[in-house]
């Protein structure tokens, strides 16, 4: 930040008040002394105007992307999802990181960093608005989920970075916490089981007895048929296993995940097929590029249809929110551009009453940021559990609950975790070998 002649006389001016005002022993500047119960330490007394300015250039020098996996497996080899991580370098040695996980091409999302990081370079780490918009533009003719995804890593880091800055928690920056801890729904934790109502049920209660309120899974056939549609054996199986659901847990959230596979007329069938067993959302029913058809399947049901994780902007999710083709918001942050894309969409949906449970199938860093847009929103509804590893989050949070009902947002200043330059070196992969992760 640029200080006029004007300003630094003034504050000269001030500084000698001050003294003359407390005498030529206390020092004026940031922090607490003996005189801060009177001065008040964020009050805008003369003292305090006294005082240098904090917020500095906080130039970027540096952007990094890193492919990792972050899971082992029973040989100790690296295994499981790849993870397209950022992390963002400032003149004050202040580091953040950001997240633009997106399947399956990370490696493609890691160039595409690579290609606009010059443009960010330099700039301050301040600007973040400002960053985000040089970069959509820049890459008008080629927005996509690389694009976006990039710009997201980018994103995050910055609001990392400034929240470190400030020594707060990232969600102070967005408003504070609405929600003290965050509801969830498990994912997959049905396992290999016969396609049954009575093996459903069972399991079921398993899970409500360990705690879990709520529970995701896609119970259809993978892959579908070309044009489609949903045979009359595969409906029957998924009606008995989603009532063996309701039998296990009468108060159980039942979440149904499609995938995108259906036309309109197999997504209707299943929803009607549904609705007797008051399931909390069925996702993604048909492919999103086609809003009417999403309004066809939600108009034909009350049960509500979620859908968002596709959307790579607020202007692509524009239509759906405007037009309520869907009553559930899944928004992705690492999908969608990062933060500041992301507030601004689930605000939108907000207009419309629409609740938002975001799409959280990705890394540690997507997580740390869900957390906190999640507890500073007040249309918040419930969390995707997804690749969630409590011992890896104990390593990386310090201090993780660990809880099939509820989540709780970070407390350490930031996103609230850390990457250590030992767990980057340990967990990082080349790129040649996640092309085709």
């Amino acid at each position: 930040m640029t200080v006029s002649r004007s300003d630094s006389n003034r504050r000269k001016f001030l500084q000698k008040v001050a003294a003359g005002i407390l005498g030529s022993g206390i020092e004026i500047g940031p922090g607490v002394s003996a005189v801060s119960a009177w001065t008040g330490s964020r009050t805008n007394s003369v003292v305090n105007q006294a005082r240098p300015a904090t917020t500095g250039p906080l130039r970027i020098t540096g952007v990094t992307p890193y492919i990792m996996r972050v899971h082992r497996d029973s040989a100790g080899q690296l295994a499981g999802n790849y993870y397209l991580m950022c992390r963002v370098d400032t003149d004050e040695g202040i580091a953040g990181w950001g997240e633009g996980t997106n399947f399956p091409k990370v490696a493609t999302i890691a160039t595409e960093i690579e290609m606009i990081k010059p443009m960010v370079i330099g700039q301050s780490a301040w600007n973040i608005e400002k960053i985000w918009y040089t970069l959509y533009r820049a890459r008008a003719a080629m927005h996509g989920s690389a694009v976006q995804s990039a710009i997201a890593s980018i994103d995050i880091a910055l609001w990392d970075i400034v929240s470190q800055k400030l020594n707060v928690p990232l969600y102070a920056l967005l408003g504070g916490r609405v929600n003290d801890k965050l509801k969830i729904y498990t994912s997959y934790r049905w396992g290999e089981i016969p396609r049954t109502a009575e093996a459903y049920a069972k399991r079921t209660r398993e899970l409500v007895q360990a705690g879990a309120v709520a529970g995701k899974w896609d119970p259809f056939f993978d892959p579908p048929e070309f044009n489609r549609g949903i045979s009359l054996e595969a409906l029957r199986e998924v009606r008995e296993m989603v009532r063996g659901v309701r039998e296990g847990g009468p108060n159980f959230e039942i979440c149904v995940e499609a995938h995108a596979k259906f036309n309109v007329h197999s997504a209707t069938r299943i929803a009607k097929t549904l609705e007797p067993f008051d399931v909390m959302f069925l996702e993604e029913p048909v492919p999103p590029e086609n809003v009417d058809a999403m309004l066809e399947v939600q108009r034909s049901t009350s049960v509500p249809i979620a859908a968002g994780e596709r959307l790579k902007s607020r202007l692509q999710a524009r239509e759906y929110i405007e037009r309520d083709a869907f009553r559930i918001y899944q928004p992705d942050a690492a999908r969608i551009g990062g933060i500041t894309e992301f507030r601004k969409s689930v605000a939108m949906a907000e207009n419309h009453f629409i609740p938002f449970a975001p799409h959280n199938a990705n890394g540690p860093v997507c997580l740390a940021a869900h957390l906190h847009l999640s507890a500073a929103s007040a249309n918040f509804l419930i969390f995707e559990e997804g690749d969630t590893n409590p011992e890896l989050n104990r390593e990386l949070f310090g201090n993780w609950q660990e809880s099939l009902a509820w989540f709780w947002p970070p407390e350490r200043i930031g996103l609230g975790l850390k990457l250590s330059e030992s767990f980057v070196r340990e967990h990082s992969v080349p790129i040649e070998s996640a092309e085709r992760g």
